[in-house]
């Protein structure tokens, strides 16, 4: 689909809805903007092409999370990433409105970043579908992005953090740094989403699982936890199955891939990079040590007996070089 792009943009809809209004209703060469939106205005065929639609609502609701995503996540204190963050608004003009909120309310400005950083928290949705939950560390999540949006095209089957929750309205916005907000907000929501996941969950990443990644950190702990505390009160857990893809497994250097599946997941590596790299290969990192499953998970899964890949890992798998390019 050609969208006619304008040039700069000054109304106060939000811009992918003056997009797609443009894409269904196009401007007439030399029609100024006014006289465009009352010509459609008066059209029988707008509500129908747009206003009436499922996909408007969600296009609105997901413009309105966007704009506010980015302008809590500022208020709390992280910094836009590039050049021309200071073109965006409203995070443009946090720290105009994290003023005026202070000078109001009387509150100190940390107070405030926190409640900003809170309600950012309690908007975020971590139901993803059963099965159908996807990790990762270490690769190009934009093309895993790409593959699921494409997996998902008919019927969503497929969830995954910065492609299917509220996360991806902040993701890569701005810069990641250890302990600021932007890193701690995705830490949380990270977790949240592992507590959440159900079924066979997957995860895929490079050489082996990052020493420091969220995956490693928060995902899997937070998942392993779980389990391991329903299987305590003699429950089934919520997730089931496991399934990992480690993309040029380091100890094995002559396979280009690997599948582990529940227990096997005792052979993945845990990685970390060499000074000065970041892990683009096998030589780029060293061994740590091997992923710990707790004893109750390993008897769970002993029972279950040998279980297939995921659903998601063999999607994933057809098509792994996209995931180790980047631009």
């Amino acid at each position: 689909m050609l969208f006619n792009q304008p040039k700069s943009y000054r109304g106060t809809i939000p811009l992918e809805l003056y997009v797609e209004l443009l894409n269904k209703f196009p401007q007439n060469d030399g029609e100024p903007d006014l006289a465009w939106i009352q010509r459609i205005k008066k059209d029988p065929a707008l509500y129908q092409k747009m206003f009436g639609t499922s996909q408007f609502k969600v296009e609105l609701v997901q413009a309105v999370q966007r704009r506010a995503a980015i302008a809590k996540m500022a208020a709390a204190g992280a910094t836009r990433q590039g050049k021309d963050w200071k073109s965006w608004s409203p995070a443009a003009r946090y720290q105009e409105d994290l003023a005026r909120e202070v000078q109001k309310t009387g509150k100190q400005p940390s107070e405030y970043a926190k409640e900003a950083y809170q309600q950012l928290l309690e908007q975020f949705d971590a139901t993803t579908p059963a099965n159908g939950s996807v990790f990762w560390n270490g690769i190009n999540e934009l093309a895993l992005l790409k593959k699921i949006d494409e997996w998902n095209s008919d019927k969503e089957i497929f969830g995954q953090l910065e492609a299917t929750t509220a996360a991806r309205y902040v993701n890569k916005q701005f810069v990641w740094e250890p302990n600021g907000a932007f890193a701690n907000y995705f830490t949380a929501v990270s977790g949240k989403l592992g507590h959440a996941a159900r079924g066979h969950v997957t995860a895929v990443c490079r050489c082996g699982l990052r020493n420091d990644s969220i995956l490693t950190t928060t995902e899997l702990p937070a998942m392993f936890k779980l389990m391991t505390d329903q299987i305590k009160a003699n429950k089934e857990p919520p997730i089931t199955d496991f399934t990992m893809v480690v993309i040029e497994p380091k100890l094995l250097p002559n396979d280009g891939y690997a599948i582990y599946t529940n227990n096997d997941l005792l052979n993945v590596s845990i990685v970390s990079p060499k000074p000065g790299k970041r892990i683009s290969g096998r030589d780029d990192c060293n061994v740590d040590s091997q992923l710990v499953v707790p004893n109750f998970l390993q008897h769970y899964w002993g029972r279950r007996g040998r279980r297939p890949e995921s659903a998601a890992a063999t999607k994933i798998k057809a098509d792994l070089s996209s995931l180790t390019r980047w631009p």
